[in-house]
């Protein structure tokens, strides 16, 4: 029998056949809320990798691009979230990892310039800077350029509150032209006689200004004008003999540089040729790189008296500026910076040693930096020009055609005249056999003025009278009259702890008096030309 037909109209060819849905079949509703999780999931997996992304570019890294990272689909178009698998989780590990790495850059980043910023506020601010002084040279032409006066002292004054006195023991002025592309850094001796401008009074105890003025001075150094009125003072001094318009002041007293370096562990300096100083002995035997400890650090920045040096300013000059760039680098490295120790016992000694106005420790760094570059282009350091005897005051005169010349070029950003980059030859004093000294024994000790009289003839000195002192001393000096300053410096070229001593009263005399610091060294004249290695020293390039 055959089957029965179903009833009902006959669907056309090629048309759908409605189907009753499953009676488990989601509905509309249900559908449409499958679709917006699919298209939130879309969302979500897109934010997190930007995330992931900004993550590793400020990490500074940089990931791989998907395959799929082209254009996004449209959301409706999206495929579904492939489910959780193990093929998910390295990818998921790797997020981690990144993010992970990016905070600990970030944390670190943010510790050490934080601690860096703690460091730099316990260096103790001073009104030094006086931008309407009278004696800036067309200040207008200056505008842009950065004039830093650097000052260096010896007797724990620079905001050490224990201190009850001050020593300016050296002084440098570095102008930074507009630009940064050329630094002239200029030496300036502390014995230089000027005509010091009124200031107020200082105290060095305080690190503060009194209600007081000091009246000006002429035939004065410059180093007494710190003495008496302060970081103000010596600005206005350093303004009235260049006409540059001082834009930064840093004082920083040398034997606080000593717990600087210590909590560092020590600090590396290069250097040419042996220092080896008049007064202080061997600090640096061998040339190359050593490291220094917190003493040899103080002795190495407060040698003056080192034959190889062109002139005694330029040279302690130059071993500051490098000194201040090992410290202040090693200061602000990441090893230092993320010690929270270190970064103490540093910025400790910072706070009880250095002055500042307007300077920071970065920019201190980045000045004694350019100044480890000497011989680079654009980068220079000059003595002043100045006499190469002190005068019957036992000061410096300025060479004042020389030295204008010097400031007009550096102001006007012009090469430097020859006189400036010639260094000046230090003064070996009249030969032996011309002079004729009194030995005087001031120290207390028998027989010592017949000894060291014995030792000079044997060098070829003519000796005279051989004493006692009339009164004990000390000191150890070199006293002469003015027609005998050649002859006074050949002598304390020969005793080196000996202090030039003029004494206007007197003519045609030479005495040497011995103090109790006499420590026995008389040596025959420096016969190499200054700036030149001692014999059997071999040299040594840094970089």
């Amino acid at each position: 029998m055959p089957a029965e037909k179903a009833k009902g109209p006959v669907p056309p060819p090629g048309s759908a056949v409605p189907t009753d849905p499953p009676a488990d079949a989601p509905s509309d509703a249900d559908a449409g809320e499958a679709e917006e999780t699919t298209a939130l999931a879309s969302r979500v997996r897109r934010i997190d990798e930007s995330l992931t992304r900004l993550t590793a570019a400020h990490a500074g890294m940089a990931l791989q691009t998907r395959e799929d990272d082209e254009p996004e689909p449209a959301e409706e178009d999206a495929p579904p979230p492939a489910p959780p698998g193990p093929g998910r989780r390295p990818v998921l590990a790797a997020k981690i990892l990144v993010a992970a790495v990016a905070f600990l850059l970030f944390a670190g980043t943010a510790l050490s310039w934080g601690a860096s910023r703690w460091m730099e506020s316990t260096i103790r601010p001073v009104a030094a800077l006086d931008p309407t002084s009278g004696s800036i040279v067309d200040a207008a032409a200056q505008a842009g350029d950065d004039t830093v006066v650097i000052l260096g002292t010896a007797s724990g004054s620079s905001g050490d509150t224990s201190s009850s006195g001050s020593r300016t023991d050296s002084l440098v002025l570095t102008h930074v032209a507009a630009g940064g592309e050329r630094v002239v850094t200029v030496a300036l001796p502390t014995d230089l006689e000027i005509n010091r401008p009124p200031c107020q009074r200082w105290d060095p105890r305080a690190a503060a200004y009194l209600d007081e003025t000091v009246p000006a001075e002429t035939r004065t150094t410059l180093g007494s004008a710190y003495d008496v009125g302060g970081p103000r003072c010596t600005v206005r001094a350093v303004q009235q003999l260049t006409g540059m318009a001082v834009t930064r002041f840093v004082a920083l007293d040398m034997p606080g540089v000593k717990d600087m370096v210590d909590a560092l562990g020590g600090v590396e300096v290069c250097v040419e040729n042996p220092v080896v100083d008049d007064r202080l002995g061997a600090i640096v035997p061998r040339a190359g790189t050593t490291t220094l400890d917190g003493e040899q650090a103080v002795r190495f920045a407060e040698a003056s008296a080192v034959p190889t040096d062109s002139s005694p300013a330029f040279g302690q000059a130059q071993r500051q500026q490098q000194l201040l760039a090992s410290v202040f680098g090693e200061a602000l490295s990441a090893r230092v910076l993320l010690s929270p120790g270190t970064t103490r016992d540093v910025a400790a000694a910072l706070g009880h040693s250095m002055l500042a106005d307007n300077a920071s420790m970065q920019d201190l760094l980045s000045l004694s930096t350019a100044q480890r570059r000497l011989g680079a282009a654009g980068v220079t350091l000059v003595p002043l020009p100045v006499s190469g005897v002190p005068n019957t005051r036992g000061n410096l005169e300025l060479r004042t055609g020389d030295a204008t010349a010097l400031f007009s070029a550096v102001r006007k950003d012009q090469p430097l005249p020859d006189s400036a980059t010639e260094p000046t030859s230090r003064a070996t004093g009249a030969a032996p056999d011309s002079v004729t000294v009194d030995v005087l024994n001031a120290a207390g000790r028998d027989g010592l003025a017949g000894q060291i009289g014995t030792a000079l003839r044997g060098l070829g000195y003519g000796v005279g009278a051989v004493s006692n002192a009339p009164e004990p001393s000390a000191d150890t000096l070199v006293r002469f009259s003015p027609d005998r300053a050649a002859q006074a410096q050949a002598i304390a070229g020969s005793v080196p702890t000996a202090r030039l001593v003029p004494d206007t009263g007197t003519s045609g005399s030479v005495q040497l008096v011995l103090g109790t610091s006499f420590d026995g060294t008389v040596r025959a004249p420096t016969a190499a030309p200054a700036g030149t290695p001692a014999a059997g020293a071999p040299a040594a390039t840094c970089g």
